[in-house]
């Protein structure tokens, strides 16, 4: 009797299925090392664990800024020395100005601090919180935190601004903020080196924590230092300067970092 190719891949079907799963030639050594095979076939693998060094995003972050801080480093070179040198020095009153290029470039520097702090804020996140996250991008996380960095120095420097303006005027209002400027984008420097060494060298967080305060209490040490010598040092307002530092300097860091637990709580997913 003839078979027509319907039926005969039925009977290829039923052929195969009684071979494998009914038991048919079960002594035979070719049905083992099928059975083996076949066994084995379709598991899924071992997931490659989430490494923030492999991360394509976080790497072309930091290649830029290392391209960034490369040339704009080479260019401000020959300012350093007059920036050192005048942030230890009494201004005066006709010296307010400053060449665009350096203020520009400044300003990338402190663009930089926000991302690496986004990036260590994204690795603080990650490890010490084990809930999901409302972003389930890595990229649009960094980026969040980093503009939550960077509208902190915006409000804060604005909160400043109207201060000195109303209370002590605008040339020393200036000088102040060239100071701060400055310090801020010597903070962008340090910081990169401490984001390199987390990402690709696993360095703790308890370490990088305090490398982290040691740079902060550096800034707010030489913050405090240039708000006596611009502002209440001609009165000898030694008090003023401490009530004008707490309030302008160390409150906007702890209404910070408030905000920032604050937010990253709500970004949580509640199940």
């Amino acid at each position: 009797m003839d078979l027509t190719p319907s039926d005969t891949t039925k009977a290829i079907e039923v052929s195969l299925y009684d071979y494998l799963n009914q038991g048919y030639f079960s002594k035979d050594s070719l049905l083992c090392t099928t059975q083996a095979h076949s066994s084995n076939f379709g598991i899924a693998g071992e997931p490659i664990p989430y490494s923030i060094g492999s991360d394509n995003t976080i790497t072309l972050i930091l290649l830029v800024c290392f391209c960034l801080l490369t040339i704009l480093g080479a260019r401000l070179n020959k300012y350093i020395g007059k920036q050192i040198k005048l942030f230890f020095s009494i201004p005066r009153e006709g010296s307010s100005s400053q060449d665009t290029t350096e203020t520009r470039i400044q300003l990338i520097f402190v663009v930089i601090l926000c991302l690496m702090l986004g990036i260590n804020s994204y690795i603080l996140t990650t490890e010490k919180i084990t809930a999901s996250l409302v972003i389930d991008s890595n990229a649009l996380l960094v980026f969040f935190l980093s503009a939550l960095f960077l509208l902190y120095f915006g409000a804060k420097w604005l909160l400043q601004d109207i201060v000195g303006m109303v209370f002590f005027g605008g040339k020393k209002t200036i000088h102040y903020r060239k100071a701060q400027l400055f310090l801020t984008a010597c903070s962008g420097i340090l910081m990169y080196p401490l984001v390199m060494l987390q990402v690709y060298f696993d360095l703790s967080l308890e370490n990088a924590a305090v490398f982290f305060v040691i740079v902060l209490i550096l800034n707010k040490i030489l913050t405090f230092y240039k708000s006596w010598i611009i502002f209440f040092k001609q009165k000898g307002l030694f008090l003023q300067n401490i009530l004008y530092f707490c309030a302008l300097e160390i409150t906007p860091v702890l209404a910070f970092c408030g905000t920032w637990l604050m937010i990253i709580n709500k970004l949580k997913v509640n199940f």
